[in-house]
């Protein structure tokens, strides 16, 4: 064999044993043009309360009006044909505001960062979706209760339309080759806000306690208005794929905040939850502290921040599936340096160098394309000279390879950690295309209906709500069983929903009473 052959032999060698080394979902296996994107997917509808881009035309908080909710979608090659896929849910930063019109060069789900943690995810066999979520709140309002019934009602908002996404995979999860059960949502800025509240506001009181209440002590979110945490119910909203669960398997936030610590009390559906967190951000704050209006400075409400609630998460056992589990990859062994493993698996603290301006640069991840920020903003009635100024303020070295550095930090820290997940053999299964396995019958019902789950599962609660979101009937039960009966009493004819906690998650259906 001449030296030529003997290098190709080696060359071949050496690719045949990569490929062999590479581990799905951990690993790429594919490359970035291999990767199919499926544009503005529409995932839902419900109501807009904004007249501004991507609200659709008419809409406005006076007279909501509803429209769509589009995704982008990055999937591995047609030629993969794995049918159990794992599927991570982008949500974008941009303060709940339309990108230019939030002053930031971000704000959608074709930012720069997002798109390339959507290719990074898919190249590793993921399936990724980038969801755009309503936006809409009024930051300059005079009062800082206005303000902050303002943000929660932004986030609640985009809470349900993340719940919407969820609820739409599970049910064409065999069109996507997704596991339902596998599902991780991950949440930059703004969107870091929404994915922490997916995974903790569970209960309406939630919503409710003193600093999200008005004047006559009733709460900022009325869910005969806008729904129950559950995304059901209320006069303008749209529940969107009924009879499929809200339950993920993870959380993830890159910056934002947890409403309040209290909701995070560890019952069986919290899922585990990953932090990554620059330590001096002054628009989230990393452990405690109150969210400002960047351009006012004026106080919006107190909030908990990464740090205090992964250690919550820890303390509750949320975290206990990492804390059985050694990590010996160099982004674990930098965050447990920072902060020990024993109370804060999960958290990543950025530490950056302050800089002059604002504050430190909290989402180095993000870059942008200057010279497409200066000539769109303008169609928008914004000056984009000063919104890409501004952006460079607390990200001065701004660039496209800046930005991937930082994706690096962040898949490499939570990659294992979902991969974890992924492997774990008591994951909360759901049947593909059908939600939870259940049955209501009769439907309609006259007198008693009947729910009924798989024998391998149990139903450990019931609430029954009318068209306005109202509890009209509900049941707990201290031995959980495969069938309940469900009397009607005395509520008259009319379309209600039922929904039932189960030991494989949430389940919701529509019962019509004659």
């Amino acid at each position: 064999m001449n030296t030529k052959q003997l290098l190709i032999s080696g060359a071949l060698s050496c690719i045949s044993a990569w490929s062999v080394a590479q581990t799905r979902y951990v690993d790429d296996v594919f490359s970035k043009s291999d990767i199919v994107l499926n544009s503005n997917v529409e995932y839902g509808q419900n109501f807009y309360f904004l007249n501004l881009p991507p609200a659709p035309p008419g809409t406005s908080t006076s007279n909501p009006q509803i429209g769509p909710l589009q995704m982008d979608v990055y999937s591995p090659p047609v030629s993969d044909t794995e049918t159990d896929r794992p599927l991570v849910i982008l949500l974008h930063t941009g303060s709940f505001l339309p990108k230019y019109i939030n002053g930031q060069a971000t704000g959608s789900k074709t930012d720069s960062s997002i798109v390339d943690l959507a290719h990074r995810f898919a190249m590793k066999g993921y399936v990724a979706a980038a969801i755009n979520y309503r936006l809409g709140w009024n930051p300059l309002a005079p009062s800082q209760i206005e303000r902050t019934a303002g943000i929660l009602n932004a986030v609640y908002r985009a809470l349900h339309d993340a719940q919407t996404a969820v609820r739409f995979f599970k049910k064409e999860a065999s069109t996507y080759g997704i596991d339902p059960a596998k599902i991780f949502l991950l949440g930059q800025g703004s969107g870091g806000y929404v994915t922490l509240a997916y995974g903790f506001l569970n209960d309406q009181s939630e919503t409710a306690l003193p600093k999200f209440q008005l004047q006559d002590g009733s709460s900022v979110v009325d869910p005969a208005l806008v729904g129950d945490v559950d995304g059901m119910g209320g006069q303008v909203n749209n529940y969107n794929h009924p009879g499929y669960s809200n339950q993920v398997a993870m959380t993830a936030n890159l910056g934002g905040a947890l409403g309040d610590r209290s909701w995070m009390n560890g019952i069986w559906s919290e899922p585990p939850l990953a932090s990554i967190h620059a330590r001096r951000d002054v628009f989230a704050p990393f452990d405690s502290g109150t969210v400002i209006v960047p351009a006012t400075g004026q106080p919006v409400v107190n909030v908990h921040g990464s740090r205090a609630a992964v250690f919550r998460a820890n303390a509750l056992g949320n975290n206990d599936i990492w804390q059985n589990h050694t990590f010996n990859d160099a982004f674990s062994t930098r965050a447990y340096a920072m902060n020990a493993k024993a109370q804060y698996e999960g958290l990543f603290q950025l530490e950056i160098a302050e800089v002059s301006g604002p504050g430190e640069d909290s989402a180095p991840w993000e870059w942008w394309d200057s010279a497409s920020v200066v000539a769109e903003a303008p169609f928008l009635g914004e000056d984009g000279n000063s919104i890409h100024a501004d952006g460079l303020a607390t990200n001065p070295d701004m660039s496209a390879t800046k930005g991937r550095l930082y994706s690096d930090t962040i898949i490499g820290f939570l990659i294992p950690r979902m991969k974890v997940v992924i492997d774990n053999p008591n994951l909360q299964v759901e049947s593909i295309g059908a939600g939870i396995a259940h049955r209501v019958y009769p439907n309609p019902v006259s007198d008693v209906c009947y729910l009924g789950v798989h024998e391998s599962n149990a139903i450990h609660s019931w609430t029954l709500r009318d068209v306005q979101g109202r509890v009209v009937a509900s049941e707990t039960y201290e031995a959980a069983t495969p069938v309940v009966k469900i009397s009607r009493g005395n509520l008259p004819a009319g379309v209600y929903v039922l929904v039932a906690e189960t030991s494989m998650g949430m389940l919701a259906e529509r019962l019509m009473f004659e």
